[in-house]
């Protein structure tokens, strides 16, 4: 007959090989458990947690869970962020594997956010065993908060004001508890921070939500702030402050607003922050790169990066200098991208005025010969190729973007968000208005709507030329066997030869395939029946399979040499 054990009854007992039986027990489960999830741990962990969060909704927790949450959560950071490295690291990355790390991320941030919230109580302050590692607990899902932000900024998306109600009410209740400046380490591999330095780092990063910073720059000024955040404080006294933000209100940081202080508002100076970025870029420009960012090891963090950072962190604003905008109702525009598109749509009008004057030429000698024009004269006449019939149908099928906006340098558009996936900020854009094709930069990118985007677009030139290039010695290059046949026309590579203006000057500049691309290389270039001996220049510009370059028009000749 068994024994009752009466004294067990009601008691939280835990089995053998749980993982939340403290921080020893976490990771001895995990050291046996995580070499059999393989590819797949991170889902698996964040199912682990989920469930213990599921089981344990009405229980009452302790000290042993915490450390147990901490301790998982340490031991599978690296492979959280070796997946955050698949992403940065790959700017071509297909969009269903770009959401399926994206839902990774941050479905490990909400699992672990929501179990840590459960000890954020009175009653967790009041425990002398759990309250030294509330600190941790709490900067952590700053971090995680900071993770689902960056995200949005990674597609320029904004958080909206829930995120930032949540986010404020949290440091709130850090700073009630008198928890936001004691020291802790996030993690191994991070330094030293608080609760207040993790808080000022994502205030700091939603400063950038301008749409004008790709995802590996706008990580990078995040890893920056980090380092630099403990170099200025919250204060409630707005004297000499450069930003603002109302912890009581769903709401971004701002520049301060007259009328001092209200409420539950903190103010941030950022003069000890820039300090240090203003040397940094004085190193930059000088063509060298600090001793302080090697040791930092920021991937991403360059001197064009740091310039925009003093900018938008300066102490004191400094307004940009902008052409003045005009809105514009009811343009519309045909936009195609891709070099070897591009180059086929710009030289079709030449192409076919180019036929139409041989027709021409031929109608005028059976004119002067027979006195008509005779059915051979006709005949002769060769139909369109395949390949002009072929540009013609693209151009009929490409997308349409609606002008919002203008300025002397620039255009606003607006489109759908779906068959736009390809828009990323640096992209070459071909416009077309009355036959007439132009070309510009996307500068700017922002989601206002998850159906709709809004991009900024620099022109480039209003009137770009089709050209080919030749080597030196004029030999042609051979299609497929050489080069795709997509980019060779005319016996050459396709490039494009624009007029543009650059740092308050106007240069001559060429597009081509930034493989091709070498300082000083000399090449013929053909443009119109024309042809140049030409040196390639410095780069202005270059984007993921094109770069612009100024070129050196060194003479023109006659015909190309024969090889």
């Amino acid at each position: 007959m068994s024994k009752l054990d009466f004294l067990s009854f009601g008691a939280a007992k835990r089995k053998a090989g749980d993982p939340f039986g403290g921080a020893q027990a976490a990771s001895d489960w995990y050291a046996e458990w995580a070499p059999q999830q393989g590819g797949t741990l991170v889902e698996a962990l964040c199912a682990r947690v989920a469930l213990f969060c599921a089981e344990s909704a009405n229980a009452r927790l302790g000290l042993a869970e915490l450390e147990s949450l901490l301790a998982l959560n340490s031991l599978s950071w690296s492979q959280l962020q070796a997946v955050r490295g698949q992403y940065l690291l790959n700017n071509r990355m297909p969009r269903v594997l770009e959401e399926q790390l994206r839902v990774q991320i941050l479905r490990y941030a909400e699992v672990f956010s929501t179990a840590y919230q459960r000890f954020f109580s009175a009653d967790a302050l009041a425990d002398a065993s759990i309250r030294p590692l509330l600190p941790l607990a709490v900067a952590r899902v700053l971090a995680f908060r900071a993770d689902h932000a960056l995200w949005l900024y990674f597609r320029h998306f904004s958080p909206d004001p829930v995120f930032w109600l949540n986010v404020n009410q949290l440091y709130a209740w850090a700073e009630r508890a008198g928890l936001e400046s004691l020291p802790l380490v996030l993690y191994d591999d991070r330094a030293g921070t608080t609760i207040q330095d993790e808080y000022i780092a994502l205030l700091m990063t939603a400063l950038l939500d301008a749409g004008n910073l790709s995802a590996r720059q706008v990580y990078a000024a995040h890893q920056l702030a980090l380092r630099l955040a403990n170099r200025t404080h919250l204060a409630s006294d707005p004297a000499d402050a450069s930003f603002m933000v109302d912890l009581a209100r769903g709401a971004p940081p701002v520049r301060p607003r007259a009328g001092g202080a209200e409420g539950q508002q903190r103010y941030w100076r950022t003069a000890d922050i820039c300090e240090p970025m203003n040397a940094w870029r004085i190193v930059y420009d000088s063509g060298r790169m600090p001793d302080e960012l090697r040791r930092l090891n920021i991937d991403g963090l360059d001197g064009g990066l740091l310039h925009r950072l003093v900018h938008e962190w300066a102490d004191r604003p400094t307004p940009y200098q902008r052409a003045d905008r005009q809105l514009v109702n009811g343009r519309s525009l045909e936009v195609a991208h891709r070099l070897a598109v591009l180059h086929k749509l710009i030289r079709q009008p030449d192409e076919v005025r180019a036929k139409q004057d041989d027709a021409s030429f031929d109608d005028a000698g059976a004119l002067r010969i027979y006195g008509f024009v005779t059915s051979r004269s006709r005949l002769r006449q060769a139909p369109a190729s395949p390949a002009t019939e072929a540009t013609a149908a693209l151009a009929d099928t490409l997308p349409t973007w609606h002008v919002e906006d203008q300025s002397t340098s620039g255009l606003g558009l607006s489109l759908a968000s779906t068959g736009s996936e390809w828009v990323n900020l640096g992209s070459l854009i071909g416009y077309r208005e009355a036959d007439s094709w132009g070309l510009g930069i996307v500068r700017r990118i922002k989601r206002p709507a998850p159906e709709k985007l809004f991009v900024g677009l620099e022109i480039v030139s209003e009137r770009p030329v089709a050209a080919s290039l030749r080597a030196e010695d004029g030999r042609p290059v051979v299609a497929e066997t050489q080069l795709p046949a997509d980019r060779v026309w005319q016996g050459g590579e396709i490039a494009l030869f624009v007029g543009c203006v650059r740092e308050g000057r106007k240069v001559n500049a060429l597009i081509l395939a930034s493989a091709s691309y070498a300082l000083g290389k000399q090449q013929y270039m053909s443009a119109r029946g024309k042809h140049f001996l030409i040196a390639l220049g410095r780069v202005l510009e270059k984007g993921a399979d094109w770069c612009l370059c100024e070129i050196e028009l060194i003479r023109p000749v006659e015909a190309l040499p024969k090889p």
